[in-house]
């Protein structure tokens, strides 16, 4: 029965096999019409970052489904227009994986035709005595610089070296550049920076990012500042012959804001101390009409003292501090007039969280979170959570609150209990309430919010677990024996 089971198995799949085949060629993916297809590729393509050199992600898994499709996605330039190259250690990498590499992004540029490129190049390997100047993955980028639109280095500066000295000849469509210099010079060759003069020069640029460590002054940089829409930087200083120098302090980064009265999103980081506490010596308003999301991180202390000196009228996203981004946090747009802000609370006190938060009413989303672990002195503590309580009502507007600083907060249970009740008795009520607690419950208030829950409030409260729980095996398998 065993043999006759078996024969008739094979028989069955035997005439399983064409039925299958046929049922391939009239499948409804096969007829789908030329340009339904090429809006299906487009789809699949990643949105917030450029293609990956990854088989299991378009466009090169586009390429691996049936002759027809590979056809068709071969055969599309846009599909091929942006790439990420994660370099490989050129030193201790086998010849056979570069060249293959190699091959793959020569192959991808040759297929994108004339397009525009978005082009992101990350290498974090410092090549100590090795000559950069032929990289090859290098020349290739070179070749094709005229349809470069966006560009994105992360590198050594040797390596970034012969990108850099292209010029508005080389680059016409360019519209954004990000430079990276990941080795630090501070202690080396200062002329190992890479200079960037000629790559800023660009007429049609109009979003940088510089991550970089300079000796001169950031606004002797030759850009068409007015022009910006997007400009984030670091300009870290050096130690130079008198001392350390370059930089940027509170007066640069006014100064840097006050030159791009077109910014949409800016991102500073303050590298030095400011000399002096207030604005320096102009204290006229700074204007800036389309600023949608501002970002200030470093030695942002005293920063309340001149934020207000800002005209922003379309601010909808602030950031102070050394607040990490939470993707759960960041993909949550605030529109409406409203704003949301992620704050580091390590750099102020309540007197100074209460001056800031004044500037912005319009706060409806308030996160608290440091890139630190260790505990600060000024965490906040009952005394702040009763500004946002009568009399103070600080942001009026608010609806969501998280605190989940790694230090974590000092709020008390009784303070939780009396800041949900004041909020969502006031005409704009608490949407969520969100707190880590580095110690164990002391009173359980969920309880007396339920009612709060059931209208659609969302608390969450995590606590710690006490840190003197007994543990009988504690020791045992590290005694001499």
């Amino acid at each position: 029965m065993e043999v006759v089971l078996s024969q008739l198995k094979e028989l069955r799949a035997s005439l399983k096999r064409p039925i299958d085949a046929h049922r391939a060629l009239i499948s409804p993916m096969r007829h789908i019409p030329h340009d339904v297809l090429l809006e299906v590729f487009f789809s699949c393509l990643p949105s917030e970052h450029n293609a990956l050199i990854d088989t299991a992600e378009a466009p090169l898994l586009l390429g691996r489904i049936c002759r027809h499709w590979r056809s068709v996605a071969y055969n599309t330039p846009m599909l091929w227009s942006s790439i990420h190259i994660p370099c490989l250690d050129y030193v201790n990498t086998p010849a056979t994986i570069r060249s293959k590499l190699e091959r793959t992004v020569e192959a991808w540029l040759e297929r994108s035709v004339t397009c525009p490129l978005s082009i992101s190049l990350f290498d974090k390997v410092n090549y100590f005595g090795f000559d950069l100047e032929t990289h090859p993955l290098i020349l290739q980028l070179l070749l094709v610089s005229r349809r470069l639109q966006y560009l994105m280095l992360v590198g050594a500066p040797q390596l970034l070296r012969p990108l850099m000295r292209l010029g508005p000849k080389d680059l016409p469509l360019l519209k954004s550049i990000s430079i990276e210099a990941t080795s630090n010079p501070l202690f080396g060759d200062i002329d190992d920076r890479p200079n960037f003069t000629e790559a800023l020069q660009i007429p049609n640029l109009q979003e940088i990012s510089l991550f970089i460590y300079e000796t001169r002054d950031p606004l002797s940089l030759p850009l068409e500042w007015s022009q910006l829409t997007v400009f984030r930087l670091q300009c870290s200083p050096l130690w130079a012959e008198h001392g350390l120098t370059g930089g940027l302090d509170v007066g640069g980064a006014l100064a840097v804001l006050r030159r791009c009265p077109n910014l949409v999103r800016s991102e500073i980081n303050l590298t030095r101390c400011s000399e002096y506490p207030g604005l320096g010596p102009d204290t006229s308003p700074i204007n800036l009409p389309h600023l949608y999301a501002l970002v200030l991180s470093g030695y942002v202390f005293g920063c309340e003292k001149w934020i207000s000196h800002l005209v922003v009228p379309n601010l909808r996203s602030l950031r102070v501090g050394n607040t990490p981004i939470l993707r759960d946090i960041a993909s949550n747009r605030v529109d409406d007039g409203y704003m949301s802000a992620d704050i580091d609370p390590i750099n102020f006190d309540t007197s100074r969280f209460h001056e800031l938060l004044q500037l912005f009413p319009m706060i409806s989303r308030l996160r608290l979170y440091s890139a630190y672990e260790e505990q600060a002195s000024t965490a906040p503590d009952d005394t702040f959570l009763a500004l946002f309580c009568p009399p103070h009502n600080l942001c009026p507007m608010l609806t969501h609150l998280i605190a989940i600083e790694p230090w974590s907060t000092v709020f008390s249970d009784v303070a939780v209990l009396a800041f949900v009740k004041a909020r969502m008795s006031m005409p704009t009520p608490l949407q969520e309430f969100r707190v880590h607690f580095n110690r164990p419950m002391d009173l359980d208030v969920m309880p007396e919010l339920q009612s709060f829950i059931s209208d659609g409030l969302q608390v969450t409260l995590d606590y710690a677990t006490p840190r003197w729980k007994f543990g009988p095996r504690e020791g045992l398998d590290e005694l001499p024996y």
